[in-house]
Order: structure tokens, then C-alpha cells, then sequence
């Protein structure tokens, strides 16, 4: 590895600050906290493996990087499985080793229950971008860059994502299929 690595950058910062973007991608398509947090762990087994590599990028472009693994790793994980139903496990992650998650401030596992139950209802590229800003923090502009769009496009994605979860808990909890809400 040598000195080609950044100072600073090592496994541990990487994960400290990437670690909630990593889960939540994941989580985001696998839908399974279990699958979620083996992604997550196969990734960062893959950065290992990539470190010389990975000291070279700046932080969008190591983002970007560990994003695409995440879903290029969900994918073949799915592919693998056979279809399943699928169970219903918490939202929030019982991982020690992801940090200060925004969700641990909702009052009750009731409540936890309706968002992920309306989140698991929207369609795969509005979750994305759901999960990737208030659960990953990650803002519009890195959004966009992790997901090969414009800014724009997110901020419309972000709007109608809101209007369909609006109009879930509006309805009870159901959604009506619409592509809009």
C-alpha cells in the first residue's frame, strides 16, 4: 500500500464516514435488516481489499465507489436468494458499530413500524433517495452524484416520494400504487 494512501485515510475513517450511506443503500434494497448489515460488511471487506486504490479518490468519488459496490453486492444477493417473504424486522439497525442514527429519535416502535411499513412502499428510486438523505444524511448534491442523476432530478424525486408518503399515511398506511401517490 505505501504511500499512495492520503494521511488520514485508513479503513476505520472510511467506515466512521460512510458506514450509515453503505447500510442504508443497502437496506434500501435488500429491505432486510440481516441482508443489509452482511452488505455492509462484504463492502468494507472489499475496500480492504482496495485500499491502495481507494486512497487515491477524493470523498465523492470514494462514495461513489463504496455505493455502487453496496448495490452491485444487493443485487447479486438477491439473485442468489430465491424469493421469500419478507419478515418484518425493525428499522433501525441493533449494530454497535453504526453510528448515531436519526431514526433511534422516533418516539415508539409503533411509529417505527408505519414508516418503514410506508417507506417499503415506495417505489425502488423514491425509497432510494428517501433512505439515502434522512437516513444516510447525505444531501441532494451527493445524492445525485451517488446515483448517476442531476440535483434536480433528486429534488423531484424527494418531493414526489413526500407526496406518496403523505398520501400512506393519509390513507391509513396503504398505498394506492399510483406512480405519483
Amino acid at each position: 500500500m505505501g504511500g499512495m494512501r492520503m494521511p488520514g485515510r485508513d479503513i476505520e475513517s472510511i467506515y466512521k464516514d460512510c458506514s450509515r450511506m453503505v447500510y442504508w443503500a443497502a437496506y434500501g434494497i435488500t429491505r432486510r435488516e440481516s441482508d443489509a448489515m452482511d452488505a455492509m460488511q462484504n463492502t468494507f471487506l472489499r475496500a480492504i481489499a482496495h485500499m491502495e486504490q481507494l486512497a487515491r479518490m477524493n470523498d465523492a468519488q470514494l462514495r461513489g465507489w463504496l455505493y455502487r459496490v453496496t448495490v452491485n453486492l444487493c443485487k447479486d444477493s438477491l439473485r442468489k436468494q430465491s424469493r421469500e417473504t419478507l419478515t418484518e424486522e425493525p428499522l433501525e439497525p441493533k449494530g454497535e458499530n453504526v453510528y448515531d442514527l436519526p431514526e433511534a429519535a422516533l418516539v415508539s416502535s409503533e411509529e417505527k413500524a408505519l414508516v418503514r411499513h410506508a417507506i417499503d412502499q415506495l417505489p425502488d428510486i423514491y425509497r432510494e433517495t428517501v433512505l439515502l438523505h434522512y437516513f444516510s444524511g447525505c444531501d441532494y448534491k451527493q445524492i445525485a452524484q451517488l446515483t448517476g442523476t442531476t440535483e434536480g432530478n433528486v429534488k423531484s424525486r424527494m418531493s414526489r416520494a413526500k407526496r406518496q408518503l403523505y398520501g400512506i399515511f393519509k390513507k391509513g398506511g396503504e398505498n394506492d400504487g399510483g406512480p405519483n401517490g
